[in-house]
């Protein structure tokens, strides 16, 4: 979630820590207390100030350019424009010469039709303060008075403030500079107060020891009647609904401080009526929904949908629905999913006088579920599926007052109704004894912090005396956030700071890994992969039939997924193959040389299980489906000699020997026909190598050869605790390296022939295909000419060029035995 911190600020001050402190050690510290910030962006520009137009004329040789006499304060500079909008313009934002804007674009002193420009005239997207592409320059006098605009020219454009809705009675600007956290919110799933602009600001008035001046304000009906539409609830998966009746003007383009924070948040601004629910759903963290009253037939129902039922959505989807889906209706059918998206037939239009505001808590569960069945998620999905608090839904119409207010909407609120079920509302309360924090947390905190701690989270302290305490957790933590005494335990000893609790080691405890020899030999892959270059990924376990056929498989032998998320998930992946093939497909925009490497469970109907999960049957327990750990990499080096030295090194490395290595015939589909090789040992394959088939090279509209490969995880790790621990002398004399070259028939494996030319003699101790050529008219058709690797060593003496010369003879006439013969030599017969 992206929060503006001047957004922050209006709830908790921030002035002074942000003075104090740099951006970055603010966004650390509240990393370690609450949530990862992903990343910061930054809303000012050094250089731009505010200018005042002296004079503006059409250039006289350009129908477009406008001459601009502008005075900065200490200077008046000559600035060329093409904006019309400039002649209407006195005070404006100037991006001076020397000025750096995103992407390295620097102002400097350029010639336009004959006439040097120093310095540029910004609209209001170049600045940051608005997704949508401007027309024009931006109008100073347009936002701020001209009196007081006189009194910045020459000053910093972003230490300029907009004013904003009044928040809490109390009136409110926001900087035009300003910071973005964006924070990594998405897999905290215990945390909805954390998907809202308050939420975050009550984490920063804790973590820093400062004031709230603000927060969400309790539930005050706005009018005594109620809404000329009747609301019926008919099913308890909707916990609280309510409703807010206004009459206001059509809806109009935002005031420009919304545009910004919308911006800001990563949102995208449409209008009045839709910014307002937006920013109260980030605001807030409850989403809301604007109807079109007077498009509505009759009374609201909020109940299940009927099988088969449709509704036209306002992603202009048409929807289908089942007995499991939770709708808002009229008369005539379905207005609204639940919690995911709105009908297009009650939509807000342009000339929308009548408006019918929803703030609703529905079900995490039958939301989830209904948006992985149509394959929706929006922000408001996201924030219910987090579970809410369903008082939160009933606060929320003094904030759409303020905001319309401050929109000048003219608007008239005409009624309100709340509806809210009490049994689902949570009233937790939790006993806590000194000494069990002090024994769970490690470390004796004062009990004045540890109450200062929870007080200043929100939560009520009911009772306190020498032995213990008992606290009131507040609604917006107690949805399935905080219900036993260890949440208590981890708010205080994450805001007190996880880093003063000592590292204690735990006397005559064995280390982890060699308690566990899988998470050893997982660290050794990892540490050896990444060593050599490649660059670890980690793919989701999902494919789907379309993926699975462009990469030459089937579906036949995967497991389905009952309750696919998307269609693109609608399978258990058989193969490492797909998701890797997919990181090649989408980075290669950025670089050409590219090496993947994942270590991650592949599924199928058929196969072994784990011993683990075997040991199970016994019970009569209903088993899993076959589940293997494999390694697979993929690299864009179609050279196959350099993925097979990886696996020669490390095989070599955990086995203490290396395996044989041989072409088959029966390795899998998506390898290259005749350039691939499997290592086996007896009869059991531990890995496979190879070039990745052409069609599918083709099917993913890849241009350049990949090499691939894959190692079985169980194989590996049963071998190498098989592994002969005696040592092994090290040859004192050197080794030396050659090249042979034979032609082959193109259906010869290259994999028998190293295996031949590796028995030839003793001092071979590697052999391996270093190039393959093929060219009919100087190699001859149906033919391959394969250059050979191989290294030579013994362990008693230097070999000479004389001894070479003679494994030389012995390969070359092994060779011919068999029918082939070194290139330069007359074609085979």
């Amino acid at each position: 979630m992206k929060t503006p911190l001047s957004w922050v600020g209006l709830y908790t001050p921030l002035d002074t820590l942000l003075s104090q402190n740099s951006i970055t050690e603010l966004a650390h510290k509240y990393s370690i207390h609450t949530a990862e910030i992903d990343d910061i962006f930054e809303y000012t520009i050094d250089g731009v100030v505010v200018g005042k137009v002296l004079s503006c004329q059409k250039h006289p040789e350009s129908k477009k350019l406008h001459i601009v006499e502008t005075f900065l304060g200490n200077e008046t500079v000559t600035i060329l424009t093409g904006a019309a909008n400039v002649a209407d313009a006195t005070y404006v934002p100037v991006a001076k010469v020397g000025t750096v804007f995103d992407g390295d674009f620097t102002i400097t002193p350029r010639k336009m039709a004959g006439m040097m420009s120093h310095g540029m005239i910004c609209s209001d997207d170049e600045l940051g303060l608005s997704p949508v592409r401007s027309e024009g320059i931006m109008i100073l006098e347009e936002y701020w008075d001209r009196d007081f605009l006189e009194t910045k020219i020459g000053s910093n454009f972003f230490d300029l403030k907009l004013p904003f809705a009044t928040t809490n009675n109390k009136k409110t600007e926001l900087s035009l500079g300003d910071t973005t956290f964006e924070i990594d919110n998405k897999f905290i799933t215990n945390r909805p107060d954390l998907f809202s602009v308050v939420g975050n600001a009550r984490e920063w008035k804790t973590i820093f020891g400062i004031d709230m001046l603000a927060d969400i304000p309790e539930y005050a009906p706005l009018v005594k009647n109620e809404p000329a539409k009747a609301v019926h609830i008919e099913s308890e998966l909707c916990s609280a609904y309510c409703l807010l009746e206004t009459r206001q003007d059509t809806p109009k383009a935002s005031p420009l401080a919304i545009k910004m924070l919308m911006h800001r948040s990563g949102l995208v601004p449409k209008n009045t009526i839709v910014d307002i629910t937006n920013m109260i759903l980030t605001e807030y963290g409850q989403p809301m929904h604007a109807f079109d009253a007077d498009t509505i037939k009759g009374d609201i129902v909020v109940r299940m949908a009927k099988q088969g039922e449709e509704i036209e959505a306002l992603n202009d989807e048409t929807y289908t629905l089942t007995e499991q889906d939770l709708v808002i209706a009229d008369e005539d059918g379905p207005i609204a999913l639940a919690g995911i998206i709105g009908g297009k037939r009650t939509a807000v239009s342009d000339s929308t006088t009548h408006t019918l505001w929803e703030s609703a808590t529905f079900d995490p569960t039958a939301v989830r579920l209904t948006a992985q069945r149509i394959a929706l998620r929006t922000d408001a999905s996201t924030r219910y599926e987090k579970s809410l608090d369903p008082l939160l839904a009933t606060k929320t119409f003094t904030r759409v007052k303020e905001y319309l207010d401050f929109c000048q909407m003219n608007a008239e609120i005409l009624g309100q109704s709340k509806y809210i079920d009490t049994k689902q509302v949570h009233n937790i309360t939790i006993k806590l004894q000194w000494d069990f924090v002090q024994q769970k947390i490690g470390i004796t905190i004062p009990q004045e912090k540890i109450i200062q701690i929870l007080e200043s989270l929100g939560f009520e302290i009911l009772a306190q005396d020498a032995q213990g305490f008992e606290v009131q957790v507040p609604s917006w933590r107690a949805t399935k956030d905080v219900s036993i005494k260890e949440d208590i335990i981890e708010e205080i000893a994450r805001i007190n700071g996880y880093e003063s609790v000592p590292r204690i080691p735990i006397p005559n405890c064995q280390p982890l890994n060699e308690k566990n020899p899988q998470k050893l030999l997982k660290n050794i892959l990892l540490e050896f992969f990444a060593s050599r270059g490649w660059n670890e990924v980690l793919n989701y376990s999902f494919t789907n039939e379309a993926l699975q056929k462009k990469c030459l498989q089937t579906t036949e032998n995967a497991v389905a997924v009952k309750n696919a998320y998307t269609k693109d998930y609608t399978h258990m992946r058989t193969s490492l193959v797909t998701g890797l093939l997919g990181n090649i497909e989408s980075n290669l925009r950025y670089s050409d040389t590219l090496s993947f490497f994942e270590i991650g469970n592949i599924y199928g109907k058929t196969g072994k299980l784990r011993p683990e999960v075997q040991a199970l049957t016994d019970e009569n327990i209903l088993l899993p489906y076959a589940e293997t750990t494999m390694i697979a990499g993929i690299t864009t080096d179609a050279n196959i000699a350099g993925v097979r030295s990886d696996l020669e090194i490390l095989l070599q490395k955990l086995l203490g020997y290396l395996p044989p290595i041989h072409q088959k015939e029966d390795t899998n589909t998506y390898f290259h026909p005749g350039i691939s090789g499997v290592y086996e040992v007896g009869d059991t394959r531990i890995a496979s190598f190879g070039q990745i088939h052409p069609k599918i090279l083709q099917a993913f509209d890849i241009k350049i050869p990949l090499a691939y490969f894959e190692i079985d995880f169980a194989i590996l790790l049963d071998l190498a605790s098989e592994k002969d621990k005696s040592f092994r002398p090290i040859s004192a004399y050197q080794a030396l390296t050659r090249e042979l070259n034979f032609v082959l028939p193109e259906k010869t494996h290259v994999g028998d022939i190293a295996r031949d030319i590796s028995g030839v003699h003793p001092w071979i101790y590697d052999v391996y295909v270093d190039s393959i050529f093929r060219d009919d008219e100087k190699i001859g058709s149906g033919l391959k000419s394969v250059n050979f690797t191989f290294g030579l060593q013994s362990m008693r003496q230097t070999i000479s060029d004389d001894e070479v010369a003679e494994v030389f003879e012995k390969i070359i006439t092994l060779m011919k035995e068999k029918g082939y013969k070194l290139r330069g030599e007359e074609s085979l017969s």
